[in-house]
């Protein structure tokens, strides 16, 4: 299978110079991008004076804002490239070697790593025995075990044990480890005759941060997290309790997987834990460091914000209808612009719920925008043509339809329109938007217009969720009332 390599979300700012000429080359002078399958071991790799690192693209772990790498194992990695030049200096000379580090979807982390597509995964990784089939881990023994708790609200009872989850709403992603092990945690309660734990699903899009920040704002009832990752965000997200009674899994080991017989990789990762991750305390550093940049989300289902919801819902309803738009996540982006407030006004004069301008609002003749119903049909129809206009090669899903939207109406359409080029460039798949262009608009826009998308994405989940719950609750209320001798 062909595969790409996103080289230039490393090397943001260098570009080719170009002698005047008189007439110009066929091709423009660029830097490759393509991912070549190659499989070795550490020397190979040193000869090559290249690493390639794949990691998860996640707000805490590794993520580009206008060219610049953060996350904690973004910095660690660049620990990494630190420690191979030092110890390698002599022998590489004046061409040290560059550790490029490739954003990849989770599905394909270990596959890449087996295939010869990158030497190493990093991440968060835990250690299982499937994983172990397909790859080898360098996850030291005197690490700290890590595990896998159930978080819920303040406002919610604390668990005192794991078994106390029977019976309660949990909600997951099906391609996380936590879901497998509440799926082994369900087989245990079945066999002791007590009632499993009822698995709500959510997208996999979601990260743990998000859902973190949702049950923190009320949305969720309970998740599961590794237990690190919920102490780091606990002194920001006030309203979650860490339930280390309740873990779902025990003992578990994180750790960088490479492919098989890379034994002297293996040791030089083992060494540079040693000496410097183990030494410095590098991990908690950079928990500690990243804990500070975490900002909470809204609650969008709060009483008053829900009130305004259910009051404009038939209007999302009615020019979603007609623009093909999902009306819920039109919803989202109009409490994302202004909470859902018809008053609202920008400093530069945006108005009402969909925060059009005036001038637009004009352009566009869909009535005076101070009328909540204009203004949201404005908006709508805004949407609409940045889409004809500007992405009529696409060949969006009905979801990326909405996130395409989204972006450009955040960032402008011509610099979308540009992204999907570049990613199309890059070998990403341009008509996709998480973990595609998404990475490359993070580099060359910044992550205002990814976490706008995002947070418009997780008050949709939130609509969708609430939607459901209030739906469930009203079918079991008319089916008892419906009941004989009611």
């Amino acid at each position: 299978m062909f595969k790409s390599w996103v080289v230039g979300l490393l090397l943001a700012g260098l570009a080719p110079f170009a002698m005047a000429q008189a007439s110009p080359p066929v091709a423009p002078r660029a830097l490759p991008t393509e991912a070549k399958l190659w499989q070795g071991d550490l020397d190979g790799m040193i000869k090559r004076r290249m690493v390639r690192v794949a990691v998860p693209y996640s707000r805490t772990l590794y993520f580009n804002d206008k060219g610049r790498e953060r996350g904690i194992t973004a910095d660690l990695v660049r620990d990494f490239e630190r420690y191979l030049n030092t110890k390698y200096g002599q022998q590489l000379g004046k061409r040290p070697i560059t550790v490029y580090i490739v954003p990849t979807t989770r599905d394909e982390l270990f596959k890449d790593v087996a295939d010869g597509y990158a030497d190493i995964a990093a991440g968060n990784l835990t250690v299982t025995p499937a994983r172990q089939q397909q790859v080898d881990f360098v996850a030291p023994a005197d690490q700290k075990p890590f595990n896998e708790v159930v978080l819920n609200s303040i406002a919610a009872p604390a668990l005192t044990s794991i078994d106390e989850l029977a019976g309660r709403t949990v909600h997951v992603r099906k391609a996380s480890s936590y879901y497998d092990s509440l799926l082994a945690l369900n087989q245990r309660l079945a066999a002791a005759g007590k009632k499993p734990a009822t698995l709500v699903l959510v997208p996999d899009a979601l990260e743990d941060e998000d859902m973190m920040e949702m049950l923190n704002a009320g949305l969720l009832n309970a998740i599961v997290v590794d237990d690190w990752k919920a102490r780091m965000w606990a002194p920001v997200l006030t309203k979650i309790r860490i339930n280390d009674a309740a873990a779902v899994r025990s003992g578990g080991q994180v750790g960088w997987a490479v492919r098989k017989n890379s034994p002297e990789l293996v040791k030089d990762i083992e060494l540079f834990y040693r000496s410097h991750v183990k030494k410095q305390n590098l991990q908690v550093a950079r928990q500690q460091q990243y804990a500070k940049r975490i900002k909470q989300i809204k609650d969008p289902t709060q009483s008053s914000d829900w009130k305004r919801f259910e009051a404009t819902i038939e209007l999302f309803k009615k020019y979603g209808d007609r623009y093909n738009f999902d009306p819920v996540m039109l919803a989202a982006q109009g409490y994302q612009e202004s909470t859902l407030d018809q008053n609202a006004k920008s400093q530069v004069g945006a108005i009402g719920i969909m925060q059009v301008m005036p001038a637009t609002g004009k352009e566009l003749a869909v009535g005076d925008i101070v009328v909540a119903e204009n203004n949201i049909h404005a908006g709508t129809k805004y949407m609409d043509q940045l889409m004809s206009r500007y992405f009529k090669d696409a060949n969006f899903s009905d979801a990326n339809r909405s996130l395409f939207a989204f972006a450009a109406y955040n960032a402008g359409p011509g610099r979308i329109a540009s992204m999907r080029k570049e990613a199309a460039k890059r070998g990403l798949n341009p008509d996709q938007w998480f973990n595609n262009v998404e990475l490359v608009t993070a580099e060359k826009v910044g992550i205002e217009t990814t976490t706008y998308v995002r947070n418009i994405y997780k008050y949709y989940v939130a609509y969708k969720l609430t939607n459901e719950i209030r739906q469930a609750a009203l079918k079991a209320r008319e089916q008892v009332e419906g009941a004989p001798g009611k």
